[in-house]
């Protein structure tokens, strides 16, 4: 499909955009993000009740940690495929969620080691005072993206998203603190509601709509959450390449 690519962004127009993707599709990106969130969810739920009713610390450490390893591998999948979704909408194409999820598919361990050194990096960097590690996660901001997208390697993918921000750290900054007070707000609203809902449960059956709820909200907002990073990623394409990512 012949299309027009879209010039940079603003702050709001990132905003709008994300949410405007969003309402048009919703289906598709609950999907791409559901990937993620429900089976996170569930065993979050799982091994916090297990572990709660465990009288021995150092098993219900050990049932806490079995839980995070499949948690682990599966949260840089939602990220990816949404990412994959929102660069071919801006530049006029589209793509299914199984096709999205097959290029995930394609470089996921590469995408997995990629985002382990980011993790490793930012885990240290907050270590040494904190800001070296905010530093480092807005700097590897893109890595994800650039893995899937433009088929980077593990280091190639971390230069590149160091390429992508530099000059602009404080405006990608900006930006992404932007993307998640937006995100707060609703996830506030929805806390709320939820709060009310809940009321009349305790005991176990309020830590279970507590967890429930809780998976909901997030499957409600991360997808703007992700539809908005992946935008403000092809607008630091859009600005360094002069056309976008893909």
């Amino acid at each position: 499909m012949t299309t027009t690519e879209p010039g940079p962004f603003t702050f709001m127009e990132l905003i709008s955009r994300a949410w405007q993707m969003y309402r048009r599709e919703p289906w598709l990106f609950l999907l791409l993000t559901a990937v993620t969130v429900v089976p996170v969810g569930i065993l979050s739920a799982i091994a916090t009740n297990a572990a709660t009713g465990s009288g021995d610390l150092a098993q219900a450490g050990v049932i806490l940690a079995i839980a995070l390893i499949p948690a682990v591998l599966l949260i840089p999948v939602s990220g990816a495929a949404v990412a994959i979704a929102t660069v071919r909408r801006l530049s006029g194409d589209r793509v299914g969620a199984g096709a999205a999820l097959e290029q995930v598919g394609i470089r996921f361990w590469i995408l997995f080691g990629a985002l382990v050194l980011v993790t490793l990096g930012v885990i240290v960097g907050l270590f040494a005072l904190i800001i070296p590690g905010i530093f480092l996660a807005i700097l590897w901001l893109f890595a994800g993206p650039v893995v899937v997208i433009e088929g980077k390697g593990v280091r190639d993918s971390l230069r590149r998203s160091q390429d992508l921000v530099r000059g602009s750290w404080w405006t990608v900054f900006l930006a992404f603190v932007l993307i998640q007070v937006v995100t707060a707000i609703a996830q506030l609203a929805i806390g709320i509601v939820g709060a009310a809902i809940l009321t009349p449960l305790d005991g176990t059956a309020l830590a279970w709509g507590e967890g429930i709820w809780s998976t909901l909200t997030q499957l409600l907002v991360q997808p703007f959450a992700l539809i908005a990073i992946a935008i403000l990623y092809a607008d630091r394409v859009l600005r360094v390449d002069g056309r976008l990512p893909g």
